[in-house]
């Protein structure tokens, strides 16, 4: 029986279907972003030189529609902020969130929502409580459905882990 679901989803962007570091895109629809690097499906270890990721972003950014949203010191607070209101009106238990630079790491406990639905709700929120006219997410999550505490437990860990793992101070 599912008992929690992990999510990931994006800032535009920030985390391209050909991204060097890997994705799990199937299909690349930017004729342009398609012809700097093929899918490499999956995540990529070892992580790519940060000299090809420089060089793949320089060249990508050129080939979207709009810069890249990256999350700050200042915007990480309010779009905390929008989660927590819609944990409360949903009635959700969010066990584990960290919202990183450019991307969020969200662990929702079973309810009657479809996750896809919270993840939906929670970048409708922030992108109100940021006051942006254009949404700064990417499209869809990843998501995977957790049926025992063991991994419960282990989505919980690695998601507290990766603000320390990135630079950022702890989150709560």
């Amino acid at each position: 029986m599912i008992i929690a679901y992990p999510a990931i989803f994006t800032t535009y962007g920030t985390w391209l279907p050909n991204d060097p570091r890997g994705s799990y895109s199937k299909e690349i629809y930017n004729n342009q972003l398609e012809a700097l690097a093929g899918i490499k499906y999956g995540r990529q270890n070892p992580s790519p030189a940060k000299s090809l990721l420089m060089k793949f972003w320089t060249a990508a950014t050129s080939c979207i529609n709009r810069p890249p949203f990256f999350i700050n010191d200042n915007s990480r607070p309010i779009i905390a902020d929008a989660f927590g209101m819609v944990a409360q009106r949903l009635g959700i238990e969010v066990s584990a969130c960290a919202i990183m630079n450019d991307h969020v790491h969200i662990l929702v406990m079973r309810s009657k929502h479809r996750v896809e639905y919270v993840v939906n709700q929670l970048k409708g929120a922030a992108t109100a409580a940021l006051k942006l006219k254009k949404t700064p997410w990417s499209r869809g999550c990843w998501k995977v459905f957790i049926t025992d505490t063991e991994a419960l437990l282990a989505a919980v860990n690695y998601i507290h882990a990766n603000p320390s793992g990135a630079g950022l101070p702890a989150q709560s």
